[in-house]
């Protein structure tokens, strides 16, 4: 009976190591069948929300034959990277020679949305630059959106469909800036790849972002700012100094404002752009609108929705 007794204990024991063995796999199958099925949950995901984002701003812009929206700023735009087109084949820089008596003029001009504007350049191939200029600001504005819908994506938050029905619906001056032929919307997307960089910590990809921002449009400061921002909350929650940020941003937009094909032009550019922001009594010309702050209830009307889901969003955060 002793011997039987040794021989189920020896057993037992042999049996134990295949039997965990055994769990420890199906335990490792079902976190494979977890992933899978996360996996395509959020390309399911994807493909919805880039399908609705691509049909709203579609029928948004050809809701009208003109280059959106009631601006002649497209005209210039895609009609500028079409110049650049033809001065790229012929190896220089076209002259801008359409307001000699300003200070646009061929000497002193400055492309400030250089990179948009060769971003645009596949679009000037259409017999008509209208329909260039109406399908380059339909998949930008696209972009700008998917972009703001894969970060929700990527950061796993609850119900993404039903914030991206309100992201679509959050500010009508939103989708009117994100419809136009300009720079704004290519500047989000680039914002938002920061901001990914940012939670990734992956620091030293900022500086080449942030020289491609300068090289786009005016709006890089907003890097500067985005980077300030995380530095100042790493600071007061981890009470840790993070530089590297600053210190990437920072020497991407030196490398952008000094290799640049109209330094130091650029620099007086965006130096008059600063001072007409700040003393704009003194200029009987302003610069565009998008460099002016709203007024307070203008703001908050046009962008209730967007309030309001930043509010649930705060109030959701733990749960």
């Amino acid at each position: 009976m002793e011997n039987a007794g040794s021989h189920e204990a020896a057993a037992a024991e042999t049996l134990e190591p295949r039997a965990a063995a055994s769990d420890n796999q199906s335990v490792g199958r079902a976190r494979r069948n977890v992933f899978a099925q996360a996996g395509v949950r959020r390309a399911a995901y994807f493909a919805t929300g880039a399908l609705a984002i691509g049909f709203v701003f579609w029928w948004l812009q050809y809701s009208t034959d003109a280059i959106c929206c009631g601006d002649f700023d497209g005209y210039y735009h895609i009609g500028w990277s079409q110049q650049l087109r033809q001065g790229f084949r012929a190896g220089r820089l076209p002259q801008f020679i359409w307001l000699p008596l300003t200070t646009l003029n061929a000497r002193d001009y400055v492309d400030h949305h250089f990179l948009f504007h060769v971003l645009q350049i596949p679009f000037t191939f259409f017999s008509d630059v209208r329909t260039g200029a109406k399908i380059s600001a339909w998949l930008f504005a696209s972009l700008a959106v998917l972009s703001c819908y894969s970060m929700i994506l990527r950061h796993r938050i609850k119900y993404p469909l039903l914030w991206l029905v309100a992201l679509l619906g959050c500010s009508a001056p939103f989708l009117f800036r994100m419809n136009m032929t300009k720079a704004m919307s290519v500047s989000v997307v680039l914002l938002i790849t920061g901001i990914q960089l940012l939670f990734q910590r992956r620091y030293l990809w900022l500086l080449p972002l942030a020289f491609f921002f300068t090289l786009t449009y005016d709006m890089f400061v907003l890097l500067a700012l985005v980077a300030a921002i995380w530095t100042a909350v790493r600071l007061w929650s981890e009470g840790r100094f993070e530089w590297r940020p600053l210190l990437w941003v920072g020497v991407g937009i030196v490398a952008g404002t000094i290799i640049n094909p109209y330094f130091p032009h650029n620099i007086q550019l965006l130096y008059a752009h600063v001072l007409m922001k700040f003393t704009s009594k003194d200029f009987s010309t302003a610069v565009g609108q998008e460099w002016y702050t709203y007024e307070t209830w203008d703001f908050a009307r046009n962008c209730s929705v967007a309030f309001a889901a930043m509010v649930a969003g705060y109030i959701a955060f733990n749960w």
